[in-house]
């Protein structure tokens, strides 16, 4: 029998977002510019652009997260942003997940106790 939970992802981690980024075929830029609608162009900590041109760039936030910077009016297709922005915060959540596991020791470590001079494990 299985455990399911599903949080929501919010990416704090800057460097796994690149990598995250590079792995879906992103050109990433760090730091980079992002335009906006007409001639606005803001400063962003990671700009990531896809092969359709399509330009999305991040942000640091007050609680530490970054947020996301994205003109909707790039492209006519709001459908292909929610489908792009999916599949970013799904591989973001797996490889989050991924290196959390790696960082969880398994292994025992065996420690000698005092007064019988026993050895137990502690997990």
């Amino acid at each position: 029998m299985s455990h399911l939970t599903i949080l929501p992802t919010v990416i704090t981690d800057l460097e796994l977002l690149e990598e995250t980024l590079l792995a879906e075929h992103y050109l990433v830029q760090r730091p980079g510019l992002i335009k906006a609608f007409g001639q606005d162009i803001y400063p962003a900590e990671l700009v990531a652009t896809d092969s359709s041109g399509l330009q999305m760039g991040w942000r640091w936030d007050a609680d530490g997260s970054l947020a996301l910077m994205l003109d909707l009016g790039q492209t006519r297709n709001s459908a292909g942003h929610k489908t792009h922005l999916k599949t970013i915060l799904r591989a973001y959540a797996l490889r989050s997940a991924l290196r959390s596991a790696d960082e969880v020791s398994l292994d025992p470590s065996v420690s000698t106790t005092g007064q019988q001079g026993a050895e137990r494990a502690i997990c």
